[in-house]
């Protein structure tokens, strides 16, 4: 049995700094953005993982990108 992969769409996570809680350690928050086309370069999704952290009220600390698989069984 040979298996496939299939690369799907990929995912955008901004992670956010929103301050401090009662102990003084940071409160982190994520967002995360689905159906990112895998066609997209590294460079044009940070900036706009940038451009969309500008329009939050908390502090960008780091952007990721998820990729997606499909595993299927080869026909």
């Amino acid at each position: 049995m040979a298996v496939v992969t299939n690369q799907a769409d990929s995912k955008l996570k901004l992670v956010l700094n929103a301050g401090l809680d009662e102990n003084n350690k940071d409160i982190i928050k994520n967002k995360t953005f689905s159906n990112i086309k895998s066609t997209v370069n590294n460079d044009d999704l940070y900036n706009l993982g940038v451009a969309i952290s500008e329009l939050q009220s908390y502090s960008l600390v780091n952007i990721k990108r998820y990729e997606e698989y499909e595993i299927l069984e080869e026909i």
